[in-house]
């Protein structure tokens, strides 16, 4: 590949890893080095050169903030060397989100049907729970489940580390199944069942979400077709992957074999994860003729720091009495390019204890801010092994004594929050779980603390606001719940209490705090959740006692003793005027002009209990020596620490604690904190370096539309995320849309005569199934029969037709200055050779003029736009299909395709994101009575004045029996 103005700006280790693009490459890149520059350099030149069209190639990021920045970076880059490409189709996410996106893609031809649901971590266990009996089975003779383990929650805890190792090493689970161990036995029958469930349920968990992308790749048909489609692969961090991410990169790599991954064996974090750093070190001998690039070259950190961390690794063994390789042999070197000040760089600050040390810690943040070398509080890290407040707690007091502000939001203490505190109390009040006979006897080791802060939250509650119109309300809700009689139910989910209290001090005050008013929404995500994996639609006298007993003493006390972490928000992450508190695992990828590092005492541990278990079953024996694993993680994770460091490096210690060995180099280089000549420092002023904003997706349907509707709903459910409690997804339009999808796709791939009355039956059923599922809605058989109805009508009236369809669920997002337009068509379809755009809307149509018609219009409009810039060709019409009508004649809209309607719809949509952007909430115009009837906070806005008169709440509820 010939030098281009691409590659000018690469320095020469840069430009070969950016140039090598045919067969395996490793790029090994340090800290600083400049990797994401060259990614992108690398994947531009390789389109601009013709080797690959963007939609061929696959470029993976550790986390989905890298992969926004590096769409982001693309584009850029791309419009300043006037790169023509369309890169919208070009493959990047994080490993699960490339794998998600696959099966999403090819969902009819896996085990998996649309939408299967991904379980984080939280429902993963939940699920475990939800189908206990079924996954784990009961206590054996010896009172044990699985022959392991007492407690349910305590099992639920460990098997979930199992499960996922089985998965992440591809182990053959029937084997397992049939050992003669009583625990492999038991466990590899549990997690056969555990599969089962999965499948069954259409969700996934993220380490089965990766084996069942595996498994599809390596499908006759359509993993060949998926492989035939990609000719470049990049996966960044790839010495943070484990086993089965490693033959998932292997096998999308297949085809083409241009395999290039990018990472740095020092900075291996994530073995606690199942990541192994063999991968990295192994890939030159596992993958012939590799090309291997060494970036060393630190763009980062100041000379001092530089040679003070790579002495630091250098000076540890990491030899072998055999041919394995535990680092690469490199010397990191600073830029020496650009003038660097002469002080010193490297310091370290002690006390006597661990309080004075932290003490000595704030008064240098103190000094460093009055004294004009840093402008904000934000451009210190303190990076910690934990963040939890036995280890943070000391720096935390000795900032707030000084007035310093801290920002540590994984410190696990959302359960500690004013506002928090005041909805638990509520809660409690208001189910009766206040009252020491409703909570089930006796609390046991587990819930005994539990139970102790929710009776704090309830004398908060009653103590701030007794006589309070609050007060008042809670205990008129805790009477209609305790006034049910048998039979009787109310018409009332969990979360409309959320809702019913916000009119109230101090609710409303709480949501006029953003940070507070996101942990309210955060608390209505949680009773999602509730809802989704325990059931109880509504109260009812029926199950009352039972959801009081699982929201409390199953769901919530598992919340509480896990340390549910406060918010965090991507775009904000690192806030002004807050010293930054976070984990070295936490700053991976990040950079401060200042970086604390404490915790120089910790021992090393590595749990290999599982490695234990399970080892005898790998595809592969063990790597590292056992025996030194722990020394090896504990330099990598310091070395990432040391590495996040831009001007100066501090090292923290106290006297009564005990150094680990492996630090005392790199303490014998710093100097005391006390003895430093601040007069250089003094003359200071260190500056962030621009981070660049990323660009935020707005969709047509998901964000222009919901504006449009109501600024205020956009606020309170987009912004900041509250879950509706009843204006759920419209799960009607969605079965409608997702079956007529599954016609066009079968019809698609050539399988027409696939589609009779029966296929298209059993998708409409199986869509319907795990929708409802998935949003804990269900639709009344009268509803049910319509959407079945509005399918089996389109596919009489249309099936003649299908033929013409070209693509369906295309990707129509638009690249502007300031954001990004995201959309799908539902259909793209040709007739003698011209372009027809088909949308489809499940419901009547509306009457001619309805201002929703035009808002359609302009839509199709930017559709019909994007479509002719991609060389996809003209559209020649714009159709809207209204599935809710009796005939074709009558459900089809069209619009002829006018080019000079453009301008105006995307300046009608620049405007609303500029609205949203703005954060320009005011309801000038109160919505329809049927949107605001069917919204949760409509009590809210008739006490504030939005809504008036007429306008006001009916009584949500009442009993019926």
């Amino acid at each position: 590949m010939a030098d281009h103005a691409l590659l000018g700006e690469l320095n020469l280790d840069q430009k070969r890893a950016a140039t090598t693009t045919e067969g395996p490459v490793l790029v090994i890149a340090g800290p600083g080095s400049g990797k994401t520059l060259t990614m992108i350099r690398r994947t531009l030149a390789i389109i601009e050169s013709g080797k690959a069209k963007p939609e061929e190639i696959v470029l993976c990021t550790f986390t989905e903030k890298a992969a926004l920045e590096i769409r982001d970076r693309l584009a850029r880059d791309a419009a300043r060397f006037d790169v023509k490409a369309d890169l919208s189709g070009l493959i990047t996410g994080t490993i699960h989100g490339v794998a998600k996106e696959f099966l999403e893609k090819y969902s009819l031809e896996t085990e998996l049907g649309k939408n299967f649901d991904v379980l984080d971590p939280l429902a993963q266990k939940l699920f475990i729970n939800e189908h206990f009996r079924e996954i784990v089975g009961e206590r054996d003779g010896d009172g044990l489940y699985l022959a392991q383990w007492k407690s349910k929650w305590g099992t639920i805890g460990e098997v979930v580390k199992y499960f996922d190792k089985i998965a992440e090493e591809t182990i053959d689970s029937t084997k397992v199944s049939k050992s003669k161990d009583p625990f492999r036995r038991e466990l590899g029958k549990a997690y056969l069942r555990y599969r089962k469930e999965l499948k069954e349920r259409n969700r996934i968990d993220f380490a089965h979400l990766q084996l069942f992308f595996l498994e599809m790749m390596r499908q006759k048909g359509v993993g060949d077709k998926i492989k035939k489609t990609i000719k470049y692969v990049m996966v960044d961090e790839y010495q943070d992957t484990n086993y089965i991410q490693e033959q998932m990169i292997l096998e999308l790599g297949n085809g083409c074999g241009n395999i290039c991954v990018v990472g740095d064996e020092d900075q291996a974090l994530y073995r606690f994860r199942g990541a192994t750093v063999r991968n990295i070190l192994e890939f030159p001998s596992a993958q012939k003729k590799t090309t291997q690039v060494v970036m060393t070259t630190n763009y980062r950190s100041h000379p001092s720091i530089v040679s003070a961390y790579d002495a630091f690794m250098s000076a540890h063994d990491w030899s072998s009495d055999d041919a394995r390789v535990f680092r690469f042999d490199k010397q990191i070197r600073p830029d020496l390019s650009r003038p660097h000040p002469n002080v010193d760089s490297v310091l370290k600050i002690t006390g006597k204890t661990k309080e004075k040390e932290a003490e000595a810690f704030a008064d240098f943040v103190e000094y460093m801010k009055s004294n004009g070398i840093i402008d904000d509080y934000s451009q210190v890290a303190l990076l910690l092994r934990s963040v939890k407040e036995g280890t943070s707690g000391p720096y935390m007091q000795a900032l707030a004594k000084k007035g310093i502000k801290y920002f540590c939001p994984r410190a696990g203490k959302y359960f500690d929050g004013v506002e928090i505190m005041t909805l638990v109390g509520s809660f409690a009040i208001i189910l009766g779980f206040d009252d020491e006979d409703n909570r089930g006897g006796e609390p046991n080791h587990r819930n005994r603390a539990f139970h102790g802060y929710v009776d704090e939250c309830v004398d908060y509650v009653r103590s701030h606001w007794a006589g309070q119109p609050l007060i008042k309300k809670l205990e008129a809700l805790a009477a209609e719940i305790a006034g049910l009689k048998e039979g009787q139910n109310l018409d009332t989910r969990l979360a409309d209490y959320v809702y019913a209290l916000l009119p109230f001090e101090p609710f409303a005050g709480y949501l006029r705090d953003e940070n507070k008013s996101r942990h309210v929404a955060i608390f209505t995500q949680l009773i999602g959740t509730f809802q989704r994996f325990y059931g109880y639609p509504v109260i009812t006298s029926a199950k009352l006692n039972s959801l009081r007993n699982s929201f409390f003493n199953s769901f919530l006390v598992l919340l509480f003793e896990d340390g549910l972490n406060e918010y965090e928000d991507d775009d904000r992450p690192f806030p002004k005027g807050h010293v930054q508190i976070l984990t070295i695992h936490q700053s991976k990828g990040l950079e401060f002009p200042v970086v604390a590092v404490g915790g120089l005492s910790k021992n090393s541990s590595v749990s290999r209990k599982i490695d234990q278990t399970l080892g005898d079953y790998y595809v592969r024996d063990s790597y590292e020596d056992s025996g030194r694993i722990g020394e090896f993680d504990a330099m990598r994770m310091y070395y990432v620490a040391f590495s996040r460091a831009q001007n100066f490096l501090v090292l923290l210690s106290s006297d009564d604690e005990k150094v680990k060995p492996r630090f005392k180099g790199i303490l014998a280089k710093a100097v005391e904190w006390t003895k430093v000549d601040k007069e250089p420092i003094n003359d200071l002023h260190l500056e962030d370096r621009p981070r660049a904003d990323l660009k935020k997706a707005y969709s047509f349907t998901g964000d222009i539309k919901v504006y449009e509707t109501c600024p205020r709903q956009y606020e309170m459910y987009k912004k900041l995320e509250f879950q509706p409690s009843r204006a759920a997804m419209v799960v009607f339009g969605l079965v409608v849309h997702q079956t007529i999808e599954d016609i066009h796709r079968t019809v698609l791939n050539g399988d027409r005569k696939k589609v009779t009355d029966e296929f298209i039956e059993n998708r409409f059923q199986f869509n319907y199934r795990h929708l409802s599922e998935r949003e804990a809605r269900q639709l009344g058989q009268q509803q049910l029969d319509a959407a079945r109805q509005q399918v089996f009508r389109y596919w009489k009236e249309n099936q003649e037709e299908i033929s013409r369809v070209r693509e369906t669920e295309v990707d129509v997002s638009l690249e502007k200055d300031g954001y990004i337009l995201s959309g799908a068509i539902d259909l793209v379809s040709g007739d003698d050779g011209e372009l027809e755009i088909l949308d489809f809307k499940a419901q009547k149509k509306p009457s001619a003029g309805a201002a929703i018609i035009d808002s359609y219009y302009k839509q199709l409009c930017i559709y019909a736009h994007i479509l002719e810039q991609r060389g996809k060709g003209v559209p020649k019409r714009l159709v809207i299909y209204w599935t809710g009508e009796e005939s074709k004649a009558d459900a089809i809209m069209e619009f002829p395709y006018v080019a000079g309607d453009v301008a105006t719809a995307m300046q009608h949509f620049d405007s609303v994101v500029d609205s949203i952007k703005r954060e320009d909430f005011s309801v000038i115009e109160v919505p329809g009575e049927k949107v605001c009837d069917e919204c949760d906070f409509k009590p809210l806005c008739t006490s504030d004045g939005t809504l008036k008169g007429s306008r006001a709440p009916k009584t949500r509820g009442g009993r019926s029996k």
